[in-house]
This record gives C-alpha cells, sequence and structure tokens, in this order.
C-alpha cells in the first residue's frame, strides 16, 4: 500500500519494476522464512528467481504493451499463487506442528490465492469490457482489504507456531535436564561405591602392610640374634667369618630400616623422606660394602669425579636407587665384564652414571622401559617384576630427581640419575658440612 501510495497515479516504468519486484522478493522470502523455520530446506533459488523473473518479465510487459494493466496483474498472481503453493507444501509435509493449527494456516494462504485469482479474473475482465471500471475499482479495494486480513491472520499462525516451538524445546530440555540429573545421581551412587571400595582396599593394603612388616621383622631378628650368637660362641672367630658376621648384621640392619621407613610411612608420604647431608665419597663407599658382601664387588669399578660438593638428600632412598640399578647391570651382562659407577657434576646437577655392557634396551621399548610391571622382550629369561626402575623414578621424585636409560654406540645400557644441585647441595668447605 505504501510503495502504490509514494509512486502516484502515473509511476515511472521503473518505479513499477521495482515496486512489484519488493512485493514479490518479499513474499518469496516469507516462504523461505516459513522452510526455516519448519526445518526445512532453505528455499535461497526462490528468491533469486522470483527476482530475476519480476525483473525481466515487468521490464518486458511494460516495454512491449505499457497501457496493458492485467497482464503485470497475472505476474503477481503467478508469483502469488507460486509461493503461496511452496508454502502449502512445506506445512502440509510438517509434523513438528499440531495439525489444526497447520491447516488453519493453508486455509489462510489459500484464500489469500483464491483472491489473488479473483482480482486476476477482475482486471483481466475490465481490459475485456471497458465499461466496467467501477467493479474493477471495488475488486482491487476489496483485494488490498483481503490483503490486511491475510497478512493479519498468517501472522497470528506463526506466533501460535512460535509459542508452541517454544513450549517444545523447553518440555525437551527439562526433559534432558531430568535426564542429566538422573545420570548424574547413577554416576555419583556409582563413585561412591568405588570410593567405598578404594577405601577398604586400601585399609586391607595397610593390612597386608602391617602384617608383611611384622612377618618380615621376625626371621630378621631370628638371623640378627643368630649371628650375634655365633659371634659369642666363637670367642676368637678368625677375621673372615668376623667380617661376614658383621656384614649379616649390617645387612639386617639395613633390612628392617628399610622396612620401617617404605612399609610402616606408606601412608605419610610426607615423613617418608629423611634429608641429611651425604657425603658422596662414603656414600659410594657403603654401595661397594654392599655389593662385596654378596660376591658382586669384584666385578664393580667407581669413576668420581674430585671436590665432589656434599647432597643433601635422602640416603638410604638415593642407596636404593642406585643399588637397583647396578644389580640389573649385573643381572643382564656376562659375568665376565665389568659394571662402572661414575659421579660426576655436570650442568648444576649431579650425575650418577651406572654403564653395562650387557643386552641392552631394544630400540622400539625404549619409551617403555620403566613403566610399572614393564619388562622388555630381551629380559624374559631373567627374573625380575618389572617394578626396579619404576620404583627408582618414583624415589628419585622426592629429590626432583630424574632417571634416563641409553644404548651407548658400542653396546649395553648406560642410566643416569640427574640430582638438582641448586636444589639439595651444600659444598664441602662449607662449616655447616
Amino acid at each position: 500500500l505504501l510503495l502504490v501510495v509514494l509512486r502516484g497515479p502515473e509511476p515511472a516504468p521503473w518505479h513499477i519494476v521495482l515496486d512489484n519486484t519488493i512485493i514479490n522478493l518479499a513474499l518469496a522470502l516469507v516462504a523461505d522464512g516459513l522452510a526455516r523455520f519448519l526445518s526445512r530446506k532453505p528455499l535461497p533459488a526462490l528468491g533469486i528467481g522470483v527476482v530475476i523473473f519480476s525483473v525481466l518479465f515487468w521490464s518486458l510487459a511494460l516495454a512491449l504493451d505499457p497501457a496493458n494493466v492485467a497482464i503485470r496483474t497475472h505476474g503477481a498472481t503467478g508469483v502469488t499463487i507460486l509461493c503461496i503453493a511452496v508454502m502449502i507444501w512445506t506445512l502440509a509435509s510438517d509434523r513438528s506442528q499440531p495439525r489444526l493449527l497447520r491447516w488453519i494456516t493453508i486455509f489462510f494462504l489459500s484464500c489469500h490465492a483464491a483472491a489473488s485469482v479473483a482480482r486476476s479474473v477482475a482486471i483481466h475482465l475490465q481490459e475485456t469490457f471497458r465499461e466496467m471500471p467501477a467493479a474493477t475499482t471495488n475488486a482491487q479495494a476489496i483485494y488490498f482489504f483481503e490483503i490486511n486480513v491475510f497478512i493479519t491472520a498468517y501472522f497470528l499462525c506463526q506466533l501460535l507456531m512460535v509459542g508452541i516451538r517454544l513450549s517444545a524445546d523447553l518440555r525437551q530440555k527439562n526433559e534432558a535436564l531430568s535426564h542429566e540429573v538422573n545420570e548424574r545421581r547413577k554416576l555419583q551412587e556409582q563413585l561412591g561405591a568405588a570410593l567405598a571400595t578404594e577405601k577398604a582396599l586400601r585399609e586391607e593394603q595397610h593390612q597386608l602392610l602391617r602384617m608383611v612388616t611384622h612377618e618380615f621383622r621376625t626371621p630378621l631378628a631370628v638371623v640378627d640374634r643368630a649371628a650375634e650368637m655365633i659371634a659369642v660362641v666363637l670367642p676368637s672367630p678368625p677375621e673372615a667369618v668376623a667380617s661376614r658376621l658383621d656384614s649379616i648384621r649390617q645387612a639386617v640392619r639395613r633390612l628392617v630400616q628399610l622396612i620401617d621407613r617404605f612399609l610402616d610411612s606408606e601412608r605419610l608420604d610426607q615423613e617418608a623422606m629423611q634429608p641429611e647431608q651425604i657425603d658422596l665419597a662414603e656414600f659410594t663407599g657403603s654401595i661397594a660394602r654392599h655389593f662385596d658382601m654378596t660376591g658382586s664387588g669384584h666385578r664393580l669399578t667407581f669413576n668420581m669425579a674430585d671436590d665432589l660438593p656434599r647432597y643433601f638428600g635422602d640416603q638410604d632412598m638415593l642407596a636404593t636407587v642406585v643399588i637397583n640399578l647396578v644389580e640389573n647391570a649385573l643381572k643382564y651382562s656376562p659375568e665376565d665384564t665389568p659394571v662402572t659407577v661414575s659421579i660426576v657434576v655436570a650442568g648444576g646437577d649431579i650425575v650418577i652414571g651406572v654403564r653395562d655392557r650387557g643386552i641392552g634396551i631394544p630400540e622400539a621399548e625404549r619409551r617403555s622401559v620403566g613403566r610399572r610391571f614393564f619388562r622388555a622382550s630381551n629380559t624374559r629369561a631373567a627374573t625380575g617384576t618389572g617394578l626396579g626402575l619404576y620404583n627408582a623414578r618414583k624415589l628419585l621424585e622426592y629429590h626432583q630427581g630424574e632417571l634416563s636409560l641409553e644404548v651407548p654406540p658400542d653396546g649395553g645400557t648406560l642410566a643416569l640419575i640427574r640430582l638438582p644441585l641448586h636444589i639439595h647441595s651444600i659444598a664441602p668447605q662449607d662449616p655447616v658440612a
């Protein structure tokens, strides 16, 4: 209506083409919007086609017969029927909206299509019978009135559809939320059951540790007492026997100390580490004495740098790590080959290396060595549980240290322990040391 009022009684041809193109495009956009709202495939081709048709058809009609209003009216009717047919098909194939509401909307669309056809017929009659201008004018007025009624009714139906869609979405979201709450409740119950099971298992583990601790102490106490009695029974034992007895008692005391540290303190990780100032030369000597007692000391070679600083750490933990690495080196290398233990300062770290000439580590398995219970494929013939290197890494974590395994070009394995000097160390000339 606004476009008709603005263009006046004798509009320019371009004005007529532009006005009808805008009106037809608007109707195509309404059809496309309905399809999108009902989750159908968008209809951009309909809008593009309507624009192209409107520009070409109205331009051609004005150029060939500018006085013939009927032909242009028939074109507008054709576009209206096409767009309404698309909208009716969209509504008829939809199942998301109530059937009654869809058919009421289809009824209003059909009425508008019928009104468009009636106007086209009225304009055609005017062109055929020139003596009926009043009837034609009345038909145009009725048609404009019908357009306003149609638009009001159509958008009222659209508002109802939007309300139903929002209600359905809200109901769906409530159902999804209710389902999620139920799932979370089930997961919470499962988590509670899992925590209860874990608590029971940890309690069983603690009971097992207490039992193992007690059962280990008893035979160790018997061994220690037997060694002590042997020394008492033999008033003047030979030096070799006395040395062996002393080694036995030292080994027993070390085992008891390890049991007290790493079994009884299992629940208190903060108390597991007992740092002290470590003289690395004495530390190396204790490692050598340990393997002398086992009869393997002759295979070990120790290389130490001069002026090593004192390291502030847990001596028992570090001794356990080094002994484990040396035992692996002895186990997985021929009996006639040496094992070298070196201690140097490099890059601000204390580096302890254990080098053997043994079977090495397969290249494809280097990343996996050190994981819990993992054993390399070339170690199956030897005994072991796959926990040695894993435990070594865990003990080094207390010192912020690292353990790496390398394969030298000439074979064997090189295990490197790196302990940060700037965290746990003091210089040997420090008076506190």
